[in-house]
């Protein structure tokens, strides 16, 4: 059986790269999830080992061409629709308190926020 040059491309990526590769495809206006991420990378690392690669990339731990400017690390929620970051921005909510600066971003490519601060996976989810 032939291996794709995408499989030989991600057998020569840290696990880490690998995540950061997958989450690079996810367009915008889309989310993943830890999970998903998890099952496209063959649980090569575990949901929680996801996010741990997500945080890395706002660390010195991370060097070369990932970081969170060249990996857009927003675009990843949990399974619940949910926010997992707790990362401010500068702008302020109507009762005055910061928004979550990964809200502004997944807002500004036209994801839509529920009441119960959730989205609607059936929606956005990012599905190649």
């Amino acid at each position: 059986m032939a291996t794709s040059n995408k499989s030989k491309q991600t057998k020569n990526l840290s696990p880490f790269e690998h995540v950061y590769e997958i989450v690079r495809r996810i367009p915008r206006g889309k989310v993943s999830t830890y999970g998903d991420i998890s099952a496209r990378m063959n649980k090569r690392l575990s949901a929680a080992a996801v996010g741990w690669a997500m945080n890395a990339l706002g660390s010195d731990k991370i060097e070369g061409e990932y970081n969170s400017n060249t990996v857009p690390w927003h675009r990843v929620i949990n399974s619940k629709g949910k926010l997992s970051t707790h990362h401010e921005s500068a702008q302020l909510s109507e009762d005055g308190r910061p928004l979550r600066l990964q809200r502004v971003l997944l807002e500004e490519e036209g994801v839509r926020f529920r009441n119960d601060e959730s989205i609607d996976l059936a929606v956005y989810l990012w599905t190649e």
